[in-house]
């Protein structure tokens, strides 16, 4: 099957919010990108803009849950960028949520300042049954992400770390799950570098000011309908120059 007949596929899937079979789709690895950029310029053409980059699986946590083996990576766009607790747009298939740390870049690529998010990702590919190359044709299952509250401005990731007291992910008045921020294997700005080489060949480069999730932190949790995910960030008294130390992002979808 012809790229741009695929491409057109995962399009139609996802505007009818009907799932695809990837059994019944053959994406090659070398096809995989030249999909998703056929489907991203047709957004760009019809006026979206493209504000930042999602990085996919670059945690061996996140491979391991899902099956992948190796990183990608799909564009951030400017209407899919939505409010902490505001309600999830009706156009999804099947959403789930996973908590991120997102980053603005600076002039020179790296991290200006870091951000509590959650991604959330709606795979066209039926009970997210996919290889990698199908992933990435589908945009790496990207479909929105919230921006919260601010963490920390001009620090290095240990710094941030080391500034994080606890993090806490699951639903709204409910046991959440614990992520421990001083074991982790994110290297945001080993990702950003592998981000920026991936670009070199691609219709858009990486650019000052563009907002980055860096990858998910637990692994993603299905949001039904009348449900409310949130992430809850406890900062250290001694690092904290906010106006709180505990820091909340959230997102509900309504039944």
């Amino acid at each position: 099957m012809q790229t741009q007949k695929i491409a057109e596929l995962i399009k139609v899937a996802r505007k009818h919010g009907t799932p695809l079979s990837s059994a019944k789709v053959h994406i090659s690895a070398d096809a995989a990108y030249d999909i998703q950029w056929i489907n991203t310029l047709q957004r760009i053409d019809a006026g979206d803009q493209i504000v930042g980059w999602k990085l996919g699986y670059v945690s061996q946590v996140m491979r391991a849950a899902m099956g992948i083996s190796e990183p990608n990576y799909a564009p951030l766009f400017a209407n899919s960028i939505i409010s902490s607790g505001a309600d999830l747009p009706e156009r999804v298939i099947a959403p789930r949520v996973e908590p991120e740390i997102a980053v603005v870049l600076d002039q020179d690529l790296v991290p200006a300042s870091y951000w509590l998010s959650l991604e959330i990702v709606d795979s066209v590919w039926k009970d997210y049954d996919f290889t990698w190359a199908h992933n990435t044709a589908d945009h790496s299952s990207s479909s929105f992400a919230v921006i919260g509250p601010k963490l920390a401005d001009g620090i290095t990731q240990k710094e941030l770390l080391h500034s994080m007291d606890t993090l806490e992910f699951g639903f709204a008045d409910d046991e959440h799950e614990r992520w421990d921020p001083h074991s982790c294997d994110l290297d945001i700005q080993s990702s950003i570098h592998w981000l920026q080489n991936e670009l070199n060949n691609a219709p858009q480069k990486l650019r000052p000011g563009d907002i980055i999730l860096t990858g998910g932190l637990c692994a993603p949790v299905r949001l039904g309908l009348g449900e409310s995910l949130e992430c809850v960030v406890t900062m250290k008294d001694s690092w904290v120059a906010l106006d709180s130390s505990s820091l909340r992002v959230k997102i509900s979808r309504e039944r």
